[in-house]
């Protein structure tokens, strides 16, 4: 399968550049959703809680749920860009977590969430990287690694 499909240009106001759009299909994402779920199966993993970033993880971390058999799904707070701590879920030590996000781009959303919840069991999956340094997590999974540097469009944007 062709995961995300290169089409159409994106403005980038920042710096005036083109950046290549990259649309990925509900398909790819459900696809990409099971490869993460079989991977975390394979090696035995269990979950209590999803935690899904919004805005981004929402839809994933639904799929995961259901992929896994969770019944619980929490959201972190994340608005334009910021991590908004006093609205994060109640966690618990003796709890494990798996925090799903669509993209793992440049890390900022990442660190602000790894910094919030690095006392507790947390794993990370992320639908698509665009590393394949994975030094960065404890425990990551990942569904694709991508091999361009198009902007990603998924299908609830």
């Amino acid at each position: 399968m062709n995961v995300c499909n290169d089409s159409g240009v994106k403005s980038n106001a920042e710096n005036e550049v083109d950046t290549p759009r990259v649309y990925c299909s509900w398909d790819e994402v459900v696809s990409l959703t099971s490869l993460i779920a079989e991977q975390i199966k394979s090696e035995g993993n269990k979950y209590d809680v999803i935690l899904g970033v919004t805005n981004g993880g929402i839809i994933p971390a639904r799929l995961m749920a259901r992929e896994l058999n969770i019944n619980y799904i929490q959201l972190i707070p994340i608005r334009d860009k910021r991590l908004y701590e006093r609205e994060m879920p109640l966690l618990f030590r003796e709890k494990k977590y798996l925090i799903i996000d669509e993209i793992y781009d440049t890390g900022g959303t990442f660190s602000k969430i790894y910094n919030a919840v690095k006392k507790f069991n947390c794993d990370f999956a992320f639908l698509i990287s665009r590393y394949n340094n994975t030094n960065l997590f404890e425990r990551s999974y990942l569904g694709k690694i991508l091999s361009h540097s198009g902007w990603v469009i998924f299908p609830w944007e």
